[in-house]
């Protein structure tokens, strides 16, 4: 699986989870990226390497300015959209993520905040990670799919370029492509359209 098409299957649920918990897409696409790389390492459908029971695997911490192999637990999911709904309750359930300021930033559509704030509040032991989210979010131009949180905002509407626009719209129609299910191609033609009226475009 290349980066377009881990995107293209991780975006629709990451958009789904931001408009029930807050939680910038482009944060949930960024993590799941990095954690699994690209969803090539992720053992038991664990995206974004959080620990617990389930299975032991071999990891990598960044303890004492060196990094060490470890052996530690972590948990095992029957798919990977229960990964994705499980990373939110994860953030939500953990005080320190709030704490860290994580939850304001993602309400000011701050993607770089919100990328220092896990790393603040301990998500990763790696010293570079915040700067690893921001920058796949930046060479992917994930933060397109945060506009999905305010896009029926008139706010937002001339603030949405048709360049921008148009790259969610190519994954929506991917992802349109893909499925079988008429109530989810409904919403993914929805999505392309609400996309499109926000940037000044005909809709179809």
């Amino acid at each position: 699986m290349n980066p377009q098409e881990f995107i293209e299957k991780l975006a629709p649920w990451a958009v789904q989870e931001m408009k029930r918990t807050g939680i910038l897409a482009s944060i949930t696409i960024a993590q799941g990226a990095l954690e699994s790389g690209w969803g090539a390492a992720a053992p038991g459908n664990n995206l974004f390497g959080i620990k617990g029971s389930g299975q032991l695997l071999e990891t990598q911490e960044f303890i004492n300015d060196h990094w060490l192999k470890v052996t530690d637990g972590f948990r095992v999911y029957k798919d990977w959209l229960g990964s994705v709904w499980d990373h939110s309750q994860f953030l939500i359930e953990n005080e320190r993520y709030a704490r860290a300021g994580f939850f304001e930033r993602c309400t000011e559509q701050d993607y770089i905040g919100a990328a220092k704030a896990l790393q603040t509040a301990g998500y990763a032991t790696d010293p570079s990670y915040a700067d690893k989210l921001i920058a796949i979010i930046h060479i992917w131009d994930l933060h397109v799919w945060d506009a999905s949180k305010d896009m029926e905002n008139e706010v937002e509407i001339d603030m949405m370029l048709p360049e921008d626009a148009n790259k969610v719209i190519a994954f929506l129609k991917a992802a349109y492509a893909a499925v079988d299910d008429a109530q989810a191609q409904q919403e993914f033609h929805r999505l392309a359209n609400e996309l499109r009226k926000v940037s000044g475009q005909p809709e179809e």
